[in-house]
């Protein structure tokens, strides 16, 4: 499928990307919320170097990052580094919203007309922390620990599209990271990847995603 860019979005276009949906999965950090720029934070302060040096670990969970990072440590060491980068990530979160009003207002109308789910490489207790009152928009939200492979491998959407009874096709994977489309397309699903700190457009236009937007509030067309 071509790649579909807002400005140009055609009615043809844009009924063939509406066509069938049913549910909309999207990615938590950088997606949903505006996270992106304090996890790099984080681990440029606990582990030196600068924020861009870590952009290219960005995807997987933090524990799988720091084992990347460290690739000579024990797990017990990871596991120490993780619970450090975890707290210091947790307490961060709680100085203020990281999910704009618009973005909760669009959550809440998308909620109305469309099945809602979020997959994330985020912790269950940050992903808690970060969602807040937004939480009650979902019918399901998938955190690192209950996932047994991680994306790009589809484990996770495909049970859920099992789950649901739905077909690929009716499904919208949203997301961030190139890993993001690369999960929604393994699972044969639409995609849709948002720019963010991590990948620029025309990065995120190598992966073919079905549509590419800078705002969440572009999601306004799938009302």
């Amino acid at each position: 499928m071509r790649l579909v860019v807002l400005v140009q979005y055609s009615d043809t276009k844009l009924k063939k990307l509406k066509k069938n949906l049913k549910l909309i999965v999207f990615d938590l950090d950088g997606t949903i919320a505006n996270t992106n720029n304090l996890i790099l934070s984080c681990f440029a302060q606990l582990f030196g170097h600068n924020k861009k040096y870590y952009i290219k670990f960005m995807g997987p969970p933090s524990k799988k990052i720091i084992a990347k990072l460290f690739p000579k440590s024990s797990k017990k060491q990871i596991n120490l580094y993780n619970h450090l980068w975890t707290n210091t990530f947790k307490n961060k979160l709680k100085t203020k919203s990281r999910i704009p009003k618009n973005t909760t207002n669009l959550l809440k109308k998308l909620n109305e007309k469309y099945l809602l789910g979020i997959i994330t490489s985020a912790s269950k207790k940050t992903a808690i922390i970060t969602l807040k009152h937004n939480l009650r928009f979902f019918d399901f939200v998938i955190c690192a620990e209950q996932q047994k492979e991680h994306k790009p491998n589809p484990e996770t959407l495909n049970k859920i599209i099992k789950e649901y009874n739905l077909k690929p096709s009716s499904v919208i994977y949203v997301g961030d990271n190139v890993n993001d489309i690369v999960f929604g397309k393994n699972a044969k699903t639409k995609t849709i990847g948002k720019v963010d700190v991590l990948y620029n457009a025309k990065q995120l236009k190598k992966y073919k995603p079905d549509l590419i937007i800078k705002n969440l509030s572009e999601l306004k067309c799938l009302l």
